[in-house]
């Protein structure tokens, strides 16, 4: 039996607010294999980004692991320290934040934060750290990368600041890269490029990755698995094929109808959904998505569907498509 790279098992994240209880992760579970590339869907709120969060042992003072386990190559992440976590984080774990510009320290220079960085975590003189800075940049991309070291973060648009993030990340050649959002700041091309960009890394590296979005489109273009997010749970999973030609949960066909068409000639109406996803201080009985749901029968506020397989593919739901 080949053992997963990253098992995520039953994992239950929350947070305390004020003297209220936030379920964000609410016992999920799913596997990430070598050089394999998984995805998260879902709209803000679905526990997305808590669930990478809680893979880098990176969670705010009042947020904690209640239940379950995070398995990197056997062991239990969830068990260890601050200290023993620096040793996973970065090295064998990289993360790409959402907003590069934050991520990036405004007072340093680029060259001083890539080579501070590869020092850290390598036996690298700085002279070699330079070098291997100005490889780093070569390979996401960046022209002039001598020049480019002495410059500040202010000095670069968008996309590049996200580049440099990626090289950040690469330098401690990670097995598995998670990417938050990768593209939620950066225009349409730009997306592009940089999703083009880690699917050429990935490849050329034999990294994992796991890819978190609300872009439907960016899943089905570069995940082998997707994992639909609603509320904390999974309610469907399955390949792009599963998932975009025979979705079986209201949620993910709801989903999928709001992707516009690319043919002018093909008409369709997108699923509207009663309302916003309701708050994780408020979360309703029975099914948590009947409240928007269009298939909803009284059993479903009631009963809270458990995840069946079919195959390749798994949903959470009483009424399926």
């Amino acid at each position: 039996m080949i053992q997963s790279l990253l098992t995520i098992d039953n994992l239950h994240t929350q947070f305390t607010v004020g003297n209220q209880t936030v379920k964000a992760v609410d016992g999920i579970s799913f596997d990430i294999q070598k050089n394999q590339t998984v995805g998260i869907v879902g709209e803000s709120g679905s526990g997305k980004s808590v669930t990478a969060l809680s893979i880098m042992g990176l969670l705010p003072h009042n947020g904690q692991i209640t239940q379950g386990q995070i398995l990197y190559k056997g062991q239990n992440l969830a068990d260890l320290n601050q200290k023993q976590y620096r040793q996973i984080r970065g090295k064998e774990i990289g993360l790409i934040f959402q907003n590069p510009m934050a991520a990036l320290n405004p007072v340093f220079t680029i060259g001083n934060q890539m080579i501070e960085t590869i020092r850290l975590h390598t036996k690298q003189t700085k002279s070699q750290a330079k070098d291997t800075a100005i490889q780093l940049l070569t390979s996401v991309g960046i022209p002039d990368p001598d020049t480019r070291l002495t410059q500040y973060p202010h000095e670069f648009s968008m996309g590049m600041c996200q580049r440099v993030m990626i090289a950040l990340t690469l330098a401690m050649s990670p097995e598995l890269l998670i990417a938050d959002e990768p593209t939620a700041s950066l225009d349409v091309t730009i997306q592009a490029q940089i999703l083009n960009l880690l699917a050429n890394l990935k490849k050329d590296r034999g990294m994992s990755m796991l890819i978190i979005s609300h872009d439907l489109g960016v899943m089905a273009q570069h995940c082998d698995h997707i994992l639909v997010m609603y509320l904390g749970k999974i309610v469907e999973s399955g390949t792009p094929n599963d998932i975009f030609k025979h979705p079986k949960h209201p949620y993910t066909h709801a989903l999928i109808s709001s992707i516009p068409s690319t043919d002018p000639d093909q008409k369709h109406a997108p699923i509207l959904l009663k309302g916003d996803i309701p708050s994780p201080l408020h979360i309703p009985s029975g099914c948590r998505f009947h409240t928007r749901c269009p298939k909803a029968q009284a059993k479903c506020s009631q009963v809270e569907p458990q995840l069946q397989t079919e195959g390749s593919r798994a949903f959470a739901c009483f009424y399926p498509y």
